[in-house]
Order: C-alpha cells, then structure tokens, then sequence
C-alpha cells in the first residue's frame, strides 16, 4: 500500500485523503492553516506541516489546494507555493516520489510551471528522478466522499512510464473508467467538463426565460427535450470538434428561432454565439453529409493545409451528394 501525502485539507483534499484511506493506504495531510492541523488531528486524521513530513516514508503527494479566480483571473499562488515545499521535501529522500496535481489548473500548468517549480526546488529532473501527474477530480461538493469512493470516470494525465503505472495501480481498484492521457490533455479535460456544465445551464436558463415570456412549462420542455435531443442521450454527439453543424434542420431553425426571439424583443445570447462560431468556421471548413464523413473531411483538411480549396471541393473529395444534419 502506498504512503500518501495530500497537500491541502479542503473538500477535494479531505475527500481524496479518506478514499484512500478506506483502500487501506496511509494518508498524512498537510496545510499551512495551525488551526485547520489540529481540528485534523481532533478528528483522528494524522496531520502537520510540510516541514514536519517525513519524506524518506512517502510514496505519491496530492496537490489539493485552492486556486481561486480573483478579479477576473486565476491564481496560482498557493498550489506553486506548495509545489516549493513539496520540492525541498524531495531533495531529501532518494525515494521516486510521485507528485500529482489533483487542482484545477489552465492546461499546461503541470507541465510547465509545477514540474519546473519541483525541479528546481528538489535539484532533480522529473521523469527521472521522481514523477509528475495532472488527476483532476470530479467531485460535487455535497457528496464528495461518496463520489470519490464511486467514481464515474477517472482521468490520468502523466508524461511517463513509471508515473503512469504508479497511478494505474492505485485507481483500478475504484473500479471506473480510466483515461489515459497527458497532463495537458487531463487538465482541458477538467475545464472542458465544467465550463461545458455552465454553458448547459445558462442556455436552459434563456430558454426559461422565454418560456416563462410565452406564458408555458420551461421545466416540462427541458424535461421533454432530455430525452428527444440526441445531443442528450447520444454522450458523443457534436464533440469531435473542427466542422461546421449544417444539413437540411440544424441551420434553418436555429436562423429561425433566433429571428423568433429578435422579433419579439427577446434575447438568446447562447443561440447568438453558437450561430457566429458556426459561420465563422463555415468559410474555411464546410458541413460534411453525415456524421461518418467528420474524420475523412478533417483528414482531407490536413492534406489540404496550406492549399485553400472551395467547400465544393472540399465535400466532392468526402463524396458528398446531399448535406445532411450532424
């Protein structure tokens, strides 16, 4: 079993550490916060600062930290300043010591400002001398225990070997899904999740609002909708990205609605920047006939690229007859 450090004793922190815990791995917590360290200890959780670990008895470290948006902005003061502990720690131990960054972070962050944080503070090199992962979490605050010991998903972003068997071994026993990937591609993963989850409701909150102007049921048609849109209860459509949505239904009502909402002095900012970012990638790039042609379309634009044939040659090449909707 593994010697586990988690660095921050928030929700995600407290979670993960009690998860592990209850897969019968020795957990440790770490905070700056004295008072946060003895309610731990209150509770029968072992805990202390960065400078009373031992690091010649730890294994994998989990960066739970805050970074919080401020004006407008994120800030990553204290998950680079746990990193700096977490580096002079490990310029103490000979062990391999994983380090895996569990906050929410912009893509490239681990890679490029964490890993780089440790190496300097430990004097070793990453991927050799010890590892780095980006394992964003997935947690609702209201049931973040229950959600981490039943986890519907669990992303693995790691850039070596070594790192990557470290955490395979230490999350197949949860069971989920796991995808393997790289740290910039776990922490787009997590963005990608949540700003996708605040897209959903705000669009559903416009469509209330007019529902609410027309005087029916918002909830019965967000409800209907649920289950009639195949955007819904197909978990695939529209996410391989790069075409345009086109065919004989998705451009004309969408055109349709939005001149609806205008007329009747109604707003759809949603609608409104789904139809822009549709037309602007329109002039390069042209819907394809079905779904099936999306990766033969993105390949013939890779072979394409520098040239700049027309949308008509571009959908001859897929062997495209009629546009139909994606």
């Amino acid at each position: 079993m593994a010697r586990m450090v988690i660095v921050g004793s928030g929700v995600v922190g407290q979670a993960t550490g009690k998860g592990f815990t209850k897969k019968g791995h020795s957990v440790s917590y770490v905070d700056i916060n004295p008072q946060t360290i003895v309610r731990l200890r209150e509770s029968g959780l072992t805990a202390m600062t960065a400078a009373e670990v031992d690091w010649n008895a730890v294994d994998i470290v989990m960066l739970a930290v805050s970074t919080p948006s401020v004006n407008g902005e994120i800030v990553l003061d204290y998950i680079e300043s746990a990193a700096m502990d977490v580096g002079h720690g490990l310029a103490r131990t000979d062990t391999y010591v994983t380090v895996v960054v569990r906050s929410t972070v912009p893509p490239t962050t681990t890679e490029r400002r964490i890993a780089r944080i440790l190496e300097q503070a430990s004097g070793k090199r990453v991927g050799v001398d010890f590892g780095v992962a980006m394992n964003p979490e997935f947690l609702r605050a209201v049931s973040s225990e229950q959600d981490f010991a039943r986890p519907w998903i669990t992303v693995l972003g790691t850039s070596d070997r070594r790192t990557a068997e470290i955490l395979d071994e230490l999350y197949r026993p949860f069971g989920a899904l796991i995808v393997r990937c790289t740290p910039t591609e776990a922490e787009m993963i997590k963005y990608v999740n949540n700003v996708y989850n605040a897209v959903k409701i705000s669009y559903f909150n416009e469509v209330h609002a007019i529902c609410q102007e027309l005087g029916i049921d918002s909830s019965l048609i967000g409800a209907t909708v649920a289950r009639s849109a195949e955007s819904m209860w197909n978990p695939l459509y529209g996410t391989r990205g790069g075409v345009p949505y086109g065919g004989a239904c998705l451009p004309k009502d969408t055109t349709a609605f939005m001149a609806f909402a205008r007329e009747n002095g109604w707003q759809h900012l949603v609608l409104e920047a789904t139809m822009e970012v549709n037309r602007r990638l329109e002039e390069n790039v042209p819907a394809v006939p079905s779904p099936d042609k999306i990766d033969e379309m993105l390949e013939v634009l890779r072979r394409n690229e520098g040239a700049e044939p027309s949308g008509e040659e571009l959908i001859m090449v897929v062997g495209a007859q009629e546009q139909i909707v994606l």
